[in-house]
């Protein structure tokens, strides 16, 4: 009765000990994740409040500037030239306060009488935004003599080619054919909303020792409670005591569609405070901050230890129970048998020895259960944590970081049950992996690993541990249940470099997974930015880029090759940055990984229409699977064209290889755009699969021939070939052709000797942010 007693107790204590710490950061989590969800609805209240303050602070110096407009008018004896006059001097010596807002007067054919950014005179009627609207226009058109609030884009300076939104508030003068408007710019409103929010992040505190901080898209503090000499400067290289560069870390995960949860240490300077702690980020893309909240997880030692001593009682408590039920037992055994006495007095040395080894179990699971910070909770392997602290102990470290190649398709295909599976199967794959070199495995957030060793290995060596280490993880898992093989593959990075080696087989990961390599050995002479600072960079100049009304299309010509005539155009995305055009190819990847992606297709959409909304020209648009995909996106997508009126003149291009693998959602959607009377073309026909099959599935309209089969046809006959069995299989399906990077005469005489229908590159004509020409 008293083992059993004793095992019960510790089996009721093993059953809870795994629960304890997954709970206690579960709920840590949930902490984080709710606070953030307040303090984005504070921000939503203060940028509500503020607004309507502003808008108050407007109106009201537009309302006293006309009080004066009609005393002026009732008690001075002026003709009317000298009463505007007299009118037009008070509001241009207008001393501005510390509020917000600007006064100015403008007449009803939208000219200047007076305004801080523009000279007199100038006439903005035809002032037009970079969204394609008529802000002076829009005033002129809703004024009244009650006033009326105008949400518009201007010029952030005379001659500039930034614009700003902002609010204004116009009332017509009385008496007079003139308009008297104040505004506030959206920078004055952020910038009021940052310093309450400042406010509050610098005082508020929850869960006893949590806090939030926040930073700049940048990766420059903000405000960062406990080391205020973090503001104003760039965080991205701050680590801890175990080298976790935790702000970097912090702002890679909140870009990604599943927000990251870190676990550092964090040093408070100001408070003379060390703790660990967990974090969480998630960036406020209408403000361009990082919003970011921490909670101390020290005093998860100290529910461990409580839940430990009220275990060892509550066992202390049952083998006294125990002992007395024993003693009463014995006197009565002894009463019947000294041979059953001498039995029992080893029943109580087992029993003694029993409870001596119970303590020690108890010490070791105790150390057990701190350590599950240090444990993959799935597959059972030490975690990133473990692997950071184990770094700071080897000599010369030979670090492996693995991720599942198309792993998301596998969830998203079998479940995350089958996911796990596959997860589980990969690790005990690693684990069991043979070499001359002691590798110790572990496992990261999702669908990361890694593999840590003590070795001093030529780069020779590491080439052929690589190579056997890549054939081992090529395999099939099969999940028996269900009948279901799955072929892994993983891509693998490597660094044997002392000295931020974490970061290093990092960067040739990302290396690997770019070059789609099985692995890729990090080497010195690697010319390689970091991909997550790039990532940053590129999604804040972007993230500019749609604020400042610098993302914009540019048009390039596509003549009928019969005619020579201009006919369409196709609509590219460009950013203007600091005088720079920037083409796609160098953020649209990065940028699809980000939650701005969609506003890029759709800010294309709008100043695309709005460009051929008064003329007869066709024109293209690019569209991505991700688009596709989207649910928001296609939605806005037929919206537009629902509403529109020129449906009949919009081409949607799709990548020829981007649609085989999602051909039944592809379809579904190219059915919509139809019923609306858009036309659909394959981009780049013949660079990828060229299956004709597909093609002809989705009913398209028109076949764009990839460049590099046109450039050289003049002289290439395998191109000619090639292009003319596309010309051949369009005709008979009544497909218009179009032939890209026509880029010489030679080729173009070519082409059209061919039959193609259409013809585009520079020797018709570059891309232009402007269609004038061609209009005249």
């Amino acid at each position: 009765m008293i083992v059993f007693i004793a095992n019960q107790t510790k089996n009721e204590y093993e059953a809870e000990r795994s629960q304890l710490v997954k709970s206690f950061i579960e709920t840590k989590k949930n902490i984080l994740s709710g606070e953030l969800d307040r303090m984005f609805n504070m921000v939503d209240y203060y940028a509500s409040r503020n607004k309507q303050t502003m808008c108050e602070i407007i109106k009201d110096r537009v309302d006293h500037a006309i009080d004066v407009a009609q005393f002026l008018k009732e008690t001075t004896p002026l003709k009317h030239g000298a009463y505007t006059a007299a009118f037009e001097k008070y509001i241009s010596q207008y001393d501005r306060d510390t509020s917000p807002g600007n006064l100015y007067i403008i007449d009803k054919h939208g000219t200047v009488i007076f305004h801080p950014l523009f000279p007199k005179g100038t006439n903005l009627y035809n002032l037009k935004s970079p969204y394609g609207m008529y802000p002076v226009r829009d005033e002129i058109g809703a004024v009244s003599d009650k006033g009326v609030y105008v949400e518009n884009t201007m010029p952030a300076e005379t001659n500039g080619t930034k614009f700003i939104q902002q609010t204004a508030y116009v009332r017509s003068i009385p008496h007079t054919d003139w308009y008297l408007g104040s505004a506030f710019n959206r920078s004055e409103l952020k910038e009021s909303v940052t310093k309450q929010l400042i406010t509050r992040v610098d005082s508020v505190r929850f869960d006893e020792k949590g806090h939030y901080f926040m930073l700049n898209a940048d990766g420059t503090g903000l405000s960062i409670p406990g080391n205020s000499g973090f503001s104003g400067k760039n965080l991205m290289d701050i680590k801890d005591s175990s080298g976790v560069k935790y702000f970097k870390d912090l702002i890679a995960g909140s870009m990604q569609e599943n927000s990251q949860y870190v676990f550092y240490e964090q040093e408070y300077k100001d408070w003379n405070e060390k703790a660990q702690v967990i974090a969480h980020c998630r960036m406020m893309e209408q403000w361009g901050w990082f919003m970011c909240a921490a909670v101390n997880i020290d005093d998860l030692t100290d529910i461990v230890a409580e839940k430990n001593t009220a275990v060892q009682e509550k066992l202390n408590r049952n083998t006294r129970y125990s002992l007395v039920l024993f003693f009463f037992s014995a006197l009565f055994a002894a009463g019947i048998s000294w041979y059953f006495s001498r039995h029992v007095q080893k029943i109580f040395s087992r029993y003694k020895k029993d409870i001596e080894t119970r303590n020690k179990d108890l010490e070791e699971l105790n150390i057990e259960l701190t350590n599950q910070l240090y444990t993959d909770h799935l597959t059972g392997l030490p975690n990133r944590n473990k692997l950071v602290s184990d770094l700071n102990s080897i000599k010369n470290p030979l670090l492996i970081l693995l991720n599942i190649d198309s792993f998301k398709k596998i969830n998203e295909t079998y479940g995350f049950i089958i996911g796990d599976f596959v997860l589980i199967d990969l690790g005990e794959r690693i684990s069991s992996f043979q070499c001359d070199v002691n590798f110790e495995c572990y496992k990261f957030h999702g669908n990361e690993y890694a593999m840590l060793a003590d070795s001093d290995m030529s780069r020779e060596d590491l080439e052929a541990l690589m190579g056997k280490l890549s054939d081992h993880l090529e395999f099939t898992v099969k999940y028996e249940e269900l009948e279901i093989e799955i072929d892994i593959s993983v891509t693998a990075g490597v660094s044997a470099e002392k000295g931020n080696v974490f970061e290093k087989a990092g960067m040739a990961m990302r290396l690997a997974e770019k070059k789609k390599h099985p692995y890729v050995i990090y080497d010195t002479t690697m010319d390689m930015v970091d991909e997550y600072e790039k990532d940053i960079r590129w999604t804040k100049i972007v993230k500019r880029a749609l604020n400042e009304n610098n993302l914009l299309p540019y048009y390039q010509p596509i003549a009928n090759s019969k005619t020579g005539i201009v006919e369409k155009f196709e609509c590219l995305v460009r950013i203007i940055d600091n005088d720079e055009v920037i083409t796609p190819f160098q953020f649209l990847d990065i940028i699809k990984k980000t939650k701005l992606y969609q506003h890029i297709t759709k800010r294309m959409m709008t100043r695309s229409f709005e460009t051929f909304a008064h003329n007869n020209f066709m024109f293209t648009i690019n569209l991505s699977i991700e688009d596709i995909m989207d649910e928001s996106t296609s939605k806005f997508i037929l919206d537009t064209l629902k509403t529109s009126g020129i449906a009949n003149r919009v081409i949607f291009e799709l990548l020829e290889s981007e649609g085989i693998e999602s051909f039944a959602v592809v379809n579904d959607f190219i059915k919509e755009l139809k019923k609306t009377g858009a036309m659909v073309a394959i981009d780049d026909f013949g660079s990828g699969y060229s299956n004709f099959v597909y093609l002809s599935e989705l009913n398209v309209d028109i076949i764009k021939i990839d460049g590099s089969l046109i450039k050289n046809i003049d002289h290439d006959r395998q191109s000619q070939i090639i292009v003319e069995t596309i010309i051949k299989f369009a005709n008979q399906l009544n497909i218009k052709t179009v032939a890209e990077f026509v880029h010489s005469e030679s080729v173009r005489r070519k082409v059209i000797d061919m039959g193609i229908d259409y013809i585009q590159g520079y020797h018709v004509g570059k891309p232009t942010a402007n269609i004038t020409d061609y209009l005249n």
